[in-house]
């Protein structure tokens, strides 16, 4: 689950970066031989990606999630003609989530699958920024060699797969090829940090904002390093800045209000994991988990019972589920204890 969660993490971020054409396949894992099984039913979905000038999207970044789970089933991006095409998926009702930059699109598509989808990105903002200049991302983006962008997109790749020492042998590849690369410093500095080297972390993260001041995810990555070591004040700082960059960014704001959390100010954390939820399609458990935290502070156990209970049903699995487990129970006895203290001491009258 560690590994699934960066995953999540990183591809979610990194959607905005700007990849080459790619769209790949998901794997259908084959059933031992010799087992009883059904042949599954399959499905396709393809389509292409517009701007708001109804001019194709290159390289926007897709992602089929199902509706039912929440699970990323298979991404990956749109070629010089805004196409993407998945083959062979598991019939299911799906969630079709085109991002580039900062605009996103959402469609749904149903058990049949649907061929030709046609998805329009508001682009009309980035046009803008591009426009007056503010866009200081393309600019530190175009200086990128091609071969350092392509080891680049086989890292995420290898990374969607779980494979992380392929991930990091593309990442160095990379980085040999152009050490200033931010999109690549920020995701060897996730990768320090899923492994708890919060320094060799921040080191990354301070040198992917040096290369690329425009570059919202490595703040965010920073404010997440920063809460691990404690510095809350310093983790607030690193999300201000990022949420200037990137104002719909639920990650930012889900990472504030633990820093929120750690400075025992509930009432802002409340309100930064409210934002978080309203930016995000999906109900992520550990916003759950945080926001029981957060009742749990303000001494509304009646809310922390069903936020506990809400994170143990999306992820019954996570490593934090044990303990989730244990504080529910914890929190329903002493709620039960309490509300029978009343009866006995009318009984002992």
């Amino acid at each position: 689950m560690k590994r699934r969660s960066l995953t999540i993490f990183v591809s979610t971020l990194l959607s905005g970066v700007t990849c080459f054409s790619q769209v790949f396949n998901p794997n259908i894992a084959n059933p031992s031989s010799g087992a009883s099984f059904k042949v599954p039913q399959v499905t396709s979905i393809s389509g292409v990606v517009v701007g708001s000038n109804g001019a194709p999207v290159t390289d926007a970044r897709i992602e089929l999630r199902n509706e039912n789970t929440g699970d990323v089933i298979a991404s990956g991006y749109t070629n010089a003609n805004g196409l993407f095409e998945f083959v062979n998926l598991p019939s299911a009702n799906y969630e079709v989530v085109a991002t580039s930059g900062l605009a996103e699109a959402h469609e749904r598509v149903g058990l049949d699958g649907l061929l030709g989808l046609k998805m329009r990105l508001n682009t009309t903002n980035q046009a803008a920024a591009q426009a007056d200049g503010t866009a200081t991302v393309s600019v530190a983006e175009y200086k990128v060699p091609q071969k350092a962008r392509d080891a680049f997109h086989k890292a995420e790749v290898a990374l969607s797969k779980n494979k992380t020492e392929e991930t990091s042998k593309y990442l160095t590849k990379a980085l040999d090829i152009y050490p200033n690369y931010a999109p690549a410093l920020t995701l060897r500095g996730v990768l320090s940090l899923d492994h708890s080297d919060a320094s060799a972390a921040i080191n990354d993260f301070d040198k992917a904002i040096h290369c690329d001041p425009s570059f919202a995810l490595a703040y965010t990555a920073m404010t997440a390093a920063l809460n691990q070591l404690n510095k809350f004040d310093d983790a607030l700082r690193a999300a201000e800045r990022a949420i200037t960059l990137a104002p719909q960014s639920w990650q930012t704001y889900f990472e504030m209000a633990k820093a929120y959390v750690g400075k025992a100010d509930y009432e802002h954390a409340l309100q930064q994991l409210t934002r978080a939820q309203s930016l995000t399609s999906n109900d992520y458990a550990p916003i759950h988990l945080v926001r029981a935290h957060v009742m749990l502070g303000l001494k509304q156990y009646g809310n922390a019972m069903n936020e506990l209970q809400a994170f143990l049903t999306l992820a019954p699995q996570d490593p934090n589920s044990a303990a989730a487990r244990t504080t529910l129970e914890k929190v329903k006895a002493a709620l039960a204890s309490s509300a029978a203290t009343p009866s006995v001491a009318n009984a002992a009258r």
